[in-house]
Protein backbone atom coordinates (compact mmCIF):
# COMPACT_ATOMS: atom_id res chain seq x y z
CA UNK A 1 0.00 0.00 0.00
CA UNK A 2 2.78 2.26 0.97
CA UNK A 3 3.27 4.87 3.40
CA UNK A 4 0.75 7.52 3.33
CA UNK A 5 2.90 9.96 4.15
CA UNK A 6 5.16 9.74 1.37
CA UNK A 7 1.88 10.13 -0.99
CA UNK A 8 1.42 13.30 -3.14
CA UNK A 9 0.49 16.48 -1.68
CA UNK A 10 -2.36 16.47 -3.28
CA UNK A 11 -3.58 12.98 -2.68
CA UNK A 12 -2.84 13.95 1.24
CA UNK A 13 -5.11 16.94 1.28
CA UNK A 14 -7.49 15.12 -0.38
CA UNK A 15 -7.57 12.30 2.72
CA UNK A 16 -7.42 15.06 4.93
CA UNK A 17 -10.07 16.51 3.36
CA UNK A 18 -12.17 13.39 3.92
CA UNK A 19 -11.13 12.51 7.01
CA UNK A 20 -12.52 15.90 8.67
CA UNK A 21 -15.27 16.33 6.42
CA UNK A 22 -17.72 17.65 8.93
CA UNK A 23 -15.14 20.03 10.03
CA UNK A 24 -14.19 20.88 6.64
CA UNK A 25 -17.88 21.51 4.80
CA UNK A 26 -18.71 24.07 8.08
CA UNK A 27 -15.23 25.82 7.10
CA UNK A 28 -15.82 26.53 3.39
CA UNK A 29 -19.72 27.68 3.86
CA UNK A 30 -17.91 30.09 6.45
CA UNK A 31 -15.50 31.09 4.09
CA UNK A 32 -17.62 31.46 1.04
CA UNK A 33 -19.86 33.56 3.14
CA UNK A 34 -17.52 36.14 4.33
CA UNK A 35 -16.14 36.26 0.62
CA UNK A 36 -19.67 37.13 -0.18
CA UNK A 37 -19.37 40.14 2.54
CA UNK A 38 -16.14 41.20 1.21
CA UNK A 39 -16.58 40.92 -2.51
CA UNK A 40 -19.91 41.77 -2.65
CA UNK A 41 -20.78 43.85 0.25
CA UNK A 42 -17.42 45.80 0.39
CA UNK A 43 -16.87 44.98 4.46
CA UNK A 44 -14.84 43.50 6.72
CA UNK A 45 -17.05 42.47 9.34
CA UNK A 46 -17.27 39.15 8.49
CA UNK A 47 -19.22 36.23 10.13
CA UNK A 48 -18.33 34.74 13.34
CA UNK A 49 -16.50 31.74 13.53
CA UNK A 50 -16.29 31.03 17.30
CA UNK A 51 -17.78 33.00 20.03
CA UNK A 52 -15.38 33.98 23.24
CA UNK A 53 -17.49 33.97 26.27
CA UNK A 54 -16.09 35.80 29.49
CA UNK A 55 -17.51 33.19 31.93
CA UNK A 56 -16.63 35.71 34.71
CA UNK A 57 -13.84 38.99 35.34
CA UNK A 58 -12.71 36.62 38.91
CA UNK A 59 -9.22 35.23 38.80
CA UNK A 60 -7.51 33.91 41.41
CA UNK A 61 -4.05 34.58 40.62
CA UNK A 62 -2.13 37.71 39.19
CA UNK A 63 -0.78 37.11 36.26
CA UNK A 64 1.70 39.83 35.16
CA UNK A 65 0.40 39.66 31.46
CA UNK A 66 -2.86 39.49 32.17
CA UNK A 67 -5.38 41.69 30.36
CA UNK A 68 -8.53 41.13 32.23
CA UNK A 69 -6.93 42.09 35.57
CA UNK A 70 -8.48 45.40 35.45
CA UNK A 71 -10.49 45.34 32.73
CA UNK A 72 -11.69 48.94 31.72
CA UNK A 73 -14.73 47.41 30.87
CA UNK A 74 -16.73 45.37 33.52
CA UNK A 75 -20.01 43.48 33.38
CA UNK A 76 -22.05 41.51 36.02
CA UNK A 77 -22.91 37.70 35.65
CA UNK A 78 -26.30 36.79 35.08
CA UNK A 79 -28.01 33.51 36.68
CA UNK A 80 -27.83 30.34 35.42
CA UNK A 81 -31.03 30.07 32.98
CA UNK A 82 -30.35 33.75 31.50
CA UNK A 83 -26.76 32.50 30.79
CA UNK A 84 -28.09 29.68 28.50
CA UNK A 85 -30.55 32.14 26.91
CA UNK A 86 -27.64 34.29 25.93
CA UNK A 87 -25.66 30.59 24.89
CA UNK A 88 -28.61 30.09 22.75
CA UNK A 89 -28.70 33.44 21.12
CA UNK A 90 -24.54 32.73 19.94
CA UNK A 91 -26.02 29.04 19.13
CA UNK A 92 -28.06 31.19 16.11
CA UNK A 93 -24.91 32.08 14.67
CA UNK A 94 -21.89 30.27 15.02
CA UNK A 95 -21.29 26.18 16.22
CA UNK A 96 -18.31 27.02 18.24
CA UNK A 97 -17.73 28.55 21.44
CA UNK A 98 -14.74 29.06 24.03
CA UNK A 99 -15.33 29.63 27.46
CA UNK A 100 -12.30 32.20 29.51
CA UNK A 101 -12.33 34.63 32.14
CA UNK A 102 -10.90 35.46 34.58
CA UNK A 103 -10.83 31.71 35.76
CA UNK A 104 -14.27 30.61 34.60
CA UNK A 105 -13.85 27.58 37.12
CA UNK A 106 -14.54 30.30 39.97
CA UNK A 107 -18.12 30.51 38.69
CA UNK A 108 -20.12 28.20 40.66
CA UNK A 109 -22.52 26.97 37.95
CA UNK A 110 -19.75 26.60 35.46
CA UNK A 111 -20.17 22.86 35.37
CA UNK A 112 -24.03 23.57 34.26
CA UNK A 113 -23.19 26.31 31.57
CA UNK A 114 -20.56 24.24 29.89
CA UNK A 115 -23.02 20.96 29.75
CA UNK A 116 -26.12 22.87 28.49
CA UNK A 117 -23.92 24.17 25.86
CA UNK A 118 -22.73 21.02 24.60
CA UNK A 119 -26.16 19.32 25.08
CA UNK A 120 -28.86 21.33 25.35
CA UNK A 121 -28.11 24.05 22.97
CA UNK A 122 -26.00 21.79 21.01
CA UNK A 123 -22.53 23.54 20.47
CA UNK A 124 -20.47 21.25 17.93
CA UNK A 125 -17.23 22.37 19.63
CA UNK A 126 -17.30 23.39 23.29
CA UNK A 127 -13.47 24.62 25.01
CA UNK A 128 -12.37 26.26 28.27
CA UNK A 129 -9.71 28.32 28.77
CA UNK A 130 -8.50 27.83 32.59
CA UNK A 131 -5.36 28.25 34.58
CA UNK A 132 -5.57 24.44 35.59
CA UNK A 133 -5.89 25.20 39.42
CA UNK A 134 -9.54 24.12 40.07
CA UNK A 135 -9.68 21.15 37.92
CA UNK A 136 -9.97 18.77 40.22
CA UNK A 137 -13.04 20.79 41.64
CA UNK A 138 -14.82 20.62 38.57
CA UNK A 139 -14.46 17.32 37.23
CA UNK A 140 -17.67 17.15 35.79
CA UNK A 141 -16.73 19.65 33.03
CA UNK A 142 -14.37 16.71 31.33
CA UNK A 143 -17.57 14.85 30.70
CA UNK A 144 -18.92 18.29 28.08
CA UNK A 145 -15.76 19.80 26.53
CA UNK A 146 -14.25 19.14 23.61
CA UNK A 147 -11.02 20.60 24.23
CA UNK A 148 -9.30 21.81 27.53
CA UNK A 149 -6.99 25.03 27.16
CA UNK A 150 -4.91 25.33 29.91
CA UNK A 151 -2.32 28.26 30.31
CA UNK A 152 1.15 27.70 31.60
CA UNK A 153 4.22 29.98 32.14
CA UNK A 154 6.80 27.91 33.38
CA UNK A 155 7.67 24.26 34.54
CA UNK A 156 10.12 25.73 37.74
CA UNK A 157 7.91 26.15 40.67
CA UNK A 158 8.51 29.57 42.80
CA UNK A 159 6.51 29.11 45.93
CA UNK A 160 7.44 32.72 47.13
CA UNK A 161 4.62 33.96 44.39
CA UNK A 162 1.88 31.81 45.88
CA UNK A 163 -0.66 34.29 43.24
CA UNK A 164 1.36 33.48 40.38
CA UNK A 165 1.63 30.19 38.25
CA UNK A 166 4.97 29.19 39.46
CA UNK A 167 3.30 29.35 42.72
CA UNK A 168 0.76 26.80 42.16
CA UNK A 169 2.59 24.78 39.59
CA UNK A 170 2.21 21.43 41.35
CA UNK A 171 -1.72 21.52 41.67
CA UNK A 172 -1.44 22.56 37.95
CA UNK A 173 0.51 19.81 37.17
CA UNK A 174 -1.41 17.38 39.33
CA UNK A 175 -4.50 18.69 37.23
CA UNK A 176 -3.12 17.73 34.24
CA UNK A 177 -2.47 14.64 34.84
CA UNK A 178 -6.38 14.19 35.96
CA UNK A 179 -7.63 15.88 33.05
CA UNK A 180 -5.38 13.24 30.60
CA UNK A 181 -6.51 10.81 32.62
CA UNK A 182 -10.23 12.21 31.88
CA UNK A 183 -10.18 13.26 28.56
CA UNK A 184 -11.22 10.57 25.30
CA UNK A 185 -8.39 12.11 23.54
CA UNK A 186 -4.79 13.43 23.90
CA UNK A 187 -5.42 16.27 21.30
CA UNK A 188 -7.93 17.66 23.59
CA UNK A 189 -5.93 19.11 25.80
CA UNK A 190 -3.75 22.36 24.38
CA UNK A 191 -0.94 23.78 27.21
CA UNK A 192 -0.93 27.65 25.87
CA UNK A 193 1.74 29.44 26.86
CA UNK A 194 2.52 33.67 26.96
CA UNK A 195 6.17 34.50 26.31
CA UNK A 196 7.83 37.25 28.10
CA UNK A 197 11.94 37.92 28.69
CA UNK A 198 11.76 36.24 31.91
CA UNK A 199 10.25 33.18 30.72
CA UNK A 200 12.01 32.19 27.33
CA UNK A 201 13.98 29.00 28.92
CA UNK A 202 10.77 28.17 30.84
CA UNK A 203 8.45 27.88 27.16
CA UNK A 204 11.66 25.88 25.51
CA UNK A 205 10.99 23.32 29.04
CA UNK A 206 7.10 23.70 28.43
CA UNK A 207 7.85 22.61 24.81
CA UNK A 208 9.14 19.41 25.14
CA UNK A 209 6.80 19.09 27.94
CA UNK A 210 4.00 19.43 25.36
CA UNK A 211 5.88 16.71 22.99
CA UNK A 212 6.34 13.86 25.93
CA UNK A 213 2.66 14.32 27.03
CA UNK A 214 1.23 14.38 24.08
CA UNK A 215 -0.40 17.98 24.82
CA UNK A 216 -1.02 20.23 21.86
CA UNK A 217 1.30 23.79 22.67
CA UNK A 218 0.12 26.84 21.93
CA UNK A 219 1.62 30.45 22.31
CA UNK A 220 1.87 33.99 21.46
CA UNK A 221 4.16 37.02 22.94
CA UNK A 222 2.73 38.85 25.96
CA UNK A 223 1.05 41.77 25.72
CA UNK A 224 1.50 45.40 27.80
CA UNK A 225 -0.74 48.35 27.24
CA UNK A 226 -2.05 46.34 24.22
CA UNK A 227 1.50 45.88 22.27
CA UNK A 228 3.67 42.92 22.30
CA UNK A 229 7.41 43.52 23.27
CA UNK A 230 9.31 44.42 20.20
CA UNK A 231 12.53 44.03 21.44
CA UNK A 232 12.25 39.99 21.84
CA UNK A 233 13.14 40.09 17.82
CA UNK A 234 16.67 41.52 19.63
CA UNK A 235 17.18 38.67 22.01
CA UNK A 236 18.81 35.69 20.35
CA UNK A 237 17.58 33.04 23.11
CA UNK A 238 14.21 34.10 21.62
CA UNK A 239 14.52 34.09 18.13
CA UNK A 240 16.00 30.79 18.59
CA UNK A 241 12.75 29.32 20.52
CA UNK A 242 10.81 30.89 17.76
CA UNK A 243 12.39 28.80 15.25
CA UNK A 244 13.05 25.92 17.41
CA UNK A 245 9.04 25.84 17.84
CA UNK A 246 8.43 26.69 13.34
CA UNK A 247 10.80 23.56 12.68
CA UNK A 248 8.72 21.53 15.23
CA UNK A 249 5.88 22.69 13.72
CA UNK A 250 6.80 21.77 9.91
CA UNK A 251 8.13 18.45 10.27
CA UNK A 252 5.42 17.55 12.43
CA UNK A 253 7.27 16.09 15.48
CA UNK A 254 4.77 17.45 17.82
CA UNK A 255 1.27 18.89 17.97
CA UNK A 256 1.66 23.04 17.64
CA UNK A 257 -1.19 25.12 17.08
CA UNK A 258 -0.74 27.43 14.05
CA UNK A 259 0.91 26.74 10.89
CA UNK A 260 4.76 27.27 9.87
CA UNK A 261 3.62 30.85 8.52
CA UNK A 262 1.00 31.42 10.57
CA UNK A 263 3.43 30.76 13.84
CA UNK A 264 6.45 33.41 12.34
CA UNK A 265 3.55 36.04 11.58
CA UNK A 266 2.83 35.78 15.28
CA UNK A 267 6.43 35.25 17.18
CA UNK A 268 8.01 37.54 14.32
CA UNK A 269 5.48 40.38 15.07
CA UNK A 270 4.56 40.25 11.04
CA UNK A 271 2.14 42.46 8.97
CA UNK A 272 -1.66 41.05 9.14
CA UNK A 273 -4.75 42.40 8.04
CA UNK A 274 -7.18 41.34 11.49
CA UNK A 275 -11.17 40.62 10.78
CA UNK A 276 -11.87 40.80 14.97
CA UNK A 277 -15.43 39.96 14.16
CA UNK A 278 -14.45 36.49 13.35
CA UNK A 279 -14.02 35.37 16.91
CA UNK A 280 -16.48 38.06 18.93
CA UNK A 281 -16.01 38.42 22.69
CA UNK A 282 -18.95 38.49 25.02
CA UNK A 283 -19.04 39.92 28.16
CA UNK A 284 -20.50 38.13 31.56
CA UNK A 285 -24.13 40.19 30.82
CA UNK A 286 -23.88 39.96 26.96
CA UNK A 287 -22.63 43.05 25.84
CA UNK A 288 -20.04 42.49 22.81
CA UNK A 289 -17.50 44.48 21.72
CA UNK A 290 -16.94 46.21 18.54
CA UNK A 291 -14.89 45.60 16.41
CA UNK A 292 -12.37 43.59 19.40
CA UNK A 293 -11.85 43.28 23.36
CA UNK A 294 -8.40 45.66 23.51
CA UNK A 295 -10.77 48.61 22.06
CA UNK A 296 -12.85 48.78 24.73
CA UNK A 297 -15.73 49.66 22.86
CA UNK A 298 -19.30 47.69 23.49
CA UNK A 299 -21.48 47.62 20.69
CA UNK A 300 -24.79 46.42 22.08
CA UNK A 301 -25.82 43.63 24.22
CA UNK A 302 -27.03 39.97 22.85
CA UNK A 303 -29.84 39.30 24.88
CA UNK A 304 -31.42 42.98 23.80
CA UNK A 305 -30.25 42.84 20.29
CA UNK A 306 -30.51 38.70 19.64
CA UNK A 307 -27.77 38.53 16.84
CA UNK A 308 -24.67 39.38 16.14
CA UNK A 309 -25.58 41.14 12.68
CA UNK A 310 -27.53 43.46 14.71
CA UNK A 311 -24.71 44.65 17.24
CA UNK A 312 -21.83 44.58 14.65
CA UNK A 313 -24.13 46.88 12.66
CA UNK A 314 -25.25 48.98 15.67
CA UNK A 315 -21.16 48.71 16.61
CA UNK A 316 -20.32 50.20 12.84
CA UNK A 317 -22.86 52.82 13.12
CA UNK A 318 -21.75 54.09 16.27
CA UNK A 319 -17.73 53.49 15.75
CA UNK A 320 -17.82 53.46 12.27
CA UNK A 321 -15.93 51.01 9.95
CA UNK A 322 -13.01 48.11 11.63
CA UNK A 323 -9.65 50.56 12.01
CA UNK A 324 -6.85 49.56 10.13
CA UNK A 325 -4.69 49.03 13.38
CA UNK A 326 -1.36 48.68 11.70
CA UNK A 327 -1.69 44.73 13.18
CA UNK A 328 0.16 45.82 16.05
CA UNK A 329 -1.50 43.39 18.64
CA UNK A 330 -0.34 40.25 17.19
CA UNK A 331 -3.29 37.87 19.18
CA UNK A 332 -3.28 34.39 17.99
CA UNK A 333 -6.81 34.75 17.27
CA UNK A 334 -6.70 37.65 15.46
CA UNK A 335 -3.60 36.55 13.26
CA UNK A 336 -6.18 33.42 12.30
CA UNK A 337 -8.44 35.47 11.30
CA UNK A 338 -6.21 37.41 8.82
CA UNK A 339 -5.21 33.88 7.71
CA UNK A 340 -8.33 32.31 7.47
CA UNK A 341 -10.05 35.45 5.21
CA UNK A 342 -6.74 36.36 3.48
CA UNK A 343 -5.18 32.60 2.59
CA UNK A 344 -7.90 30.04 3.36
CA UNK A 345 -6.45 27.79 0.85
CA UNK A 346 -2.84 27.89 1.79
CA UNK A 347 -4.37 27.66 5.53
CA UNK A 348 -6.31 24.63 5.10
CA UNK A 349 -3.86 22.50 3.23
CA UNK A 350 -1.27 23.64 5.56
CA UNK A 351 -3.31 22.12 8.66
CA UNK A 352 -5.04 18.95 7.02
CA UNK A 353 -1.82 17.69 5.00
Amino acid sequence: MGDPQNAPTGLRLLRGLLRHYPFVLMNFKHYFQNLYRREILHTDIVAPYAAVFYTTHKCNLECTYCTQKEPDVFSQELPTELTIKLLRTIRRETDSILFTGGEPLLRADVEDLVQAAKREVKFRSVLLVTNGTLLHKRQRLFESLDGLIVSLDALTADPANPKSKPGVLSRVLENLDLAKRSMSRLGDITISTVIEEWNIPEIERILDFCGEQGFVFATQSALHEKLPNLQLKRNPRYQALVEKIIERRRERQQPINGTPKLLRTVLEFGDFKCFPTMFPRVYPNGDVFYPCEPLKKIAGNLLRERSFKKVFARGRKLYGDIPDCRAICHLFGNVVSSYYVKDFWGLAGDSLR
